[in-house]
């Protein structure tokens, strides 16, 4: 009880505070709130709303508020509106969202102006329309510091994410040849905040993983930011493999509970490639001469005399090269990582080159600096003229 009565006291303190900062100016009024003081997580996304309305109605009037930045907290302007109730009477409207960094008492302050103009320096300065206030002579008037003070907590659980979100998967196929693709997608969707450090997958033992990730540019709201992200692997392996368990654990701040998510690992069947079913072992059958013979033998002519009458000319025509020499020129050639890139995962060992090709997606993906470029085109031509 006692306790309760301590907090309602600190409410009534601050409540009382703000009414006598907004009251002991001539120039306007102001208030300050946030969605939540206290019983807040790390990373749980708060709304912090500044109204101020003109007073002195006899010049215009302009806002400005501020704030510094801090390791506590990421500190994001969802929006600015102004008002005109009349030519000398304004208002205006500040949210921002706020993801606390830290526990503890967080302060997160505000230093609140206002730039006051006559009716004769807007009227010289007026150009186009009214918004244009960068030439309008003002003077600055500093008003106040209001500030908002959270209580921060750590978790309890270990947490990927701060709000409402999904997590689902999408595999293409359960089965595949040697070497072939398996496709697999995890798509994430929500609105709060989600760790950027977070991803479903991994590397898995014996398998060339290539990732991408498509992600619509973050909203920024009351809530928390808006979610839409897209992992896709390109799976690779000549064996048996499982895909690993994958979940993503939330908080919910209005239901205040600790929610997993998770998608069940999933087996891929690997079919090997039979070296017996490509090669012909059965010697053609023995037997008397025959006709079909004899143009065979006729045929096998024809190719010997006509291979002699292009051999004068063969020194003279591009040669074809061999796969592993094809992909060491593309290498050589390639100007870009993504260039390169896809020339790697053409050649047909490109599990030997899984750390060039990773080094390679971090470029081209994760925009990476590409000031090992070159060695990394020398690696992987190195390690492509081993292989027999």
């Amino acid at each position: 009880m006692k306790q309760n009565h301590g907090k309602l006291r600190l409410l009534v303190l601050v409540l009382l505070s703000t009414f006598l900062q907004a009251e002991s100016n001539p120039y306007c009024t102001y208030s300050i709130k946030s969605s939540k003081n206290s019983d807040i997580l790390i990373n749980e996304p708060v709304s912090i709303i500044f109204h101020t309305r003109q007073k002195l109605h006899n010049e215009v009037m302009f806002f400005d508020l501020k704030t510094e930045k801090n390791d506590a907290y990421n500190l994001i302007s969802v929006k600015e509106n102004r008002y005109e109730f009349n030519y000398h009477d304004a208002k205006k409207e500040f949210e921002f969202l706020i993801i606390p960094k830290k526990a503890g008492k967080i302060s997160i302050n505000f230093s609140f102006n206002i730039r006051r103009a006559s009716d004769e320096a807007v009227s010289q300065a007026y150009v186009g329309s009214r918004d244009n206030v960068k030439s309008i002579p003002t003077i600055k008037v500093h008003i106040s510091n209001p500030s908002v003070q959270l209580q921060v907590k750590e978790p309890l659980e270990s947490t990927d994410a701060v709000g409402h979100f999904s997590l689902k998967m999408k595999l293409d196929k359960n089965h595949s040849n040697a070497y072939d693709t398996v496709n697999l997608v995890y798509t994430l969707e929500g609105k709060g905040y989600l760790n950027e450090s977070y991803s479903p997958i991994g590397k898995i033992a014996g398998v060339s993983i290539f990732k991408g990730i498509k992600e619509t540019p973050k909203k920024a709201t009351a809530q928390g930011y808006i979610y839409h992200k897209e992992w896709s692997y390109a799976l690779v392996s000549d064996k048996d493999y499982l895909i690993p368990s994958v979940s993503l654990n939330v908080y919910h701040p209005k239901l205040k509970k600790y929610m997993r998510q998770q998608e069940k690992e999933r087996k891929v069947t690997i079919t090997a490639l039979n070296i017996e079913n490509i090669l012909d072992n059965k010697e053609a059958p023995q037997g008397p001469f025959q006709l079909q013979n004899f143009i065979q033998y006729i045929y096998y002519i024809l190719i010997f005399i006509a291979g002699f009458l292009t051999a004068i000319l063969w020194q003279n025509l591009p040669k074809k090269l061999s796969k592993k020499e094809l992909c060491c020129q593309l290498i050589k050639e390639s100007k870009t990582p993504k260039d390169a890139l896809m020339a790697s995962l053409k050649f047909k060992h490109n599990m030997l080159l899984q750390e060039e090709i990773n080094q390679l997606e971090q470029m081209v993906y994760n925009k990476v600096s590409e000031s090992n470029f070159k060695n990394i085109k020398l690696n992987i031509i190195k390690k492509i003229q081993k292989v027999s």
